[in-house]
């Protein structure tokens, strides 16, 4: 579904098969013979169920996987539909920012689930607001950072944010799209949880011990940071690759040791016998920033830079209420998302952003032209522990060319 991976394979199927039936029936209402391919954008769609795997394996460059159908857009969107994964924008919230767009544009803006900015903006139709009433705003709704690469790689998704290790696959495998904002810096709201009964205390007591964690994520970089810190390799201990909504639940069988995962599971799993031993924030005393970006496709950069500029302006408002106004965000989000008052409060005190003015720093992404920024030390630095890790198989040489602040500079 617009390239992106499902954890039901049977709903998948099934959802491809509905529109299959309809556009056999079509061509048999009207008397048309199948010829080639549909006109229009062309999307590719796995026949298989590709669950936990991205569509373009980690280290290559070309899909080596199951056999692929070519859809249509309008196929694809009727998939998704089916599925119940796009949603349109609405709502009534004001923005102060407008954006001149070419009639008919569409904007395809990812989001996580969690009680981010981007969901707000989804909330109050605040992205949709910020474009201008010419542009229509889809939304899709992601669980992890492959999917957002495969379907920025299939031209389904325009914007998204994402963590940076699955940015920095992404780039290696040479998906079009550019970094051009730092979402969030991770300090508090990812951690490394261990058992009370698991007799670790510090990061030499995990040798031995089994850790789980979703692999090619932030907290998968940020974990084998923390065992470079304390002097030890990834084979001192057992990495296990486990999807995050199924964290809790191999927790709960003391099936492992620890977990570096982010909230709100990472609550659940302190008030369910663990503690905290490491921050991803204790990591910055080595020079180690962990963030998420944002990142845009190339080609919809290239037609509506304005768009983008737009999304960035709005996403600042967006953050700024978060830090100046929570309480708003607990009115909004917590029927949004059917969470707790406490359950969201709990995830904005653990967002943290940065202002422009700070981001266009070279402790951060820097101005355009810049070449030692904080950004590119850390996506490099990431990049290296994935190939050691046997993640990657090669590393580009800089980060620079992926890497666009032309949009921050003119924001400050």
């Amino acid at each position: 579904m617009l390239a992106l991976e499902f954890a039901k394979a049977k709903r998948y199927r099934d959802a491809v098969a509905v529109v299959y039936r309809e556009k056999s029936a079509d061509r048999r209402r009207c008397g048309v013979r199948r010829r080639g391919r549909a006109r229009g954008t062309q999307l590719t769609l796995s026949s298989e169920s590709a669950v936990n795997q991205p569509h373009f394996p980690l280290g290559t460059t070309s899909y080596k996987g199951p056999r692929m159908t070519t859809f249509s857009r309008r196929d694809a969107m009727k998939v998704m539909f089916n599925m119940g994964v796009v949603t349109v924008a609405s709502g009534s919230v004001l923005s102060p920012h407008r954006a001149m767009a070419q009639a008919s544009a569409t904007a395809v803006l990812g989001h996580f689930g969690s009680a981010n900015p981007q969901t707000m903006g989804k909330a109050t139709g605040a992205f949709a607001k910020a474009f201008g009433a010419n542009v229509k705003t889809d939304f899709v709704t992601v669980s992890g950072g492959p999917q957002v690469i495969a379907a920025i790689a299939g031209n389904s998704m325009d914007l998204c944010n994402i963590g940076s290790s699955p940015m920095v696959v992404g780039f290696a495998q040479g998906v079009k799209m550019s970094m051009v904002y730092v979402e969030k810096y991770i300090t508090d709201s990812e951690c490394l949880a261990v058992r009370k009964d698991a007799n670790i205390n510090g990061m030499k007591d995990l040798k031995g011990k089994k850790i789980g964690l979703p692999f090619n994520t932030s907290v998968h970089f940020a974990m084998l940071a923390g065992l470079k810190s304390a002097g030890m390799q990834p084979a001192d201990v057992t990495l296990i690759n486990i999807k995050a909504d199924s964290i809790q639940a191999t927790w709960q069988r003391k099936d492992i040791d620890a977990a570096y995962i982010w909230n709100p599971i990472l609550g659940d799993l302190v008030a369910d016998n663990g503690k905290i031993i490491l921050t991803t924030g204790d990591l910055a005393a080595n020079g180690t920033l962990v963030f998420d970006g944002i990142v845009v496709r190339d080609e919809f950069k290239q037609k509506h830079p304005e768009l983008v500029l737009a999304y960035l302006k709005e996403y600042d408002r967006l953050c700024q209420i978060y830090d100046k106004q929570p309480e708003e965000v607990v009115k909004v989000l917590s029927p949004f998302l059917q969470l707790s008052p406490e359950k969201t409060m709990e995830y904005i005190k653990t967002f943290h952003s940065l202002p422009p003015k700070e981001l266009a720093s070279d402790k951060w992404m820097g101005m355009p032209g810049a070449k030692s920024t904080g950004v590119l030390r850390t996506l490099q630095a990431q990049a290296e522990f994935l190939k050691a890790a046997e993640q990657m198989n090669a590393v580009p040489p800089t980060f620079a060319p992926f890497v666009d602040s032309s949009f921050l500079a003119k924001m400050v």
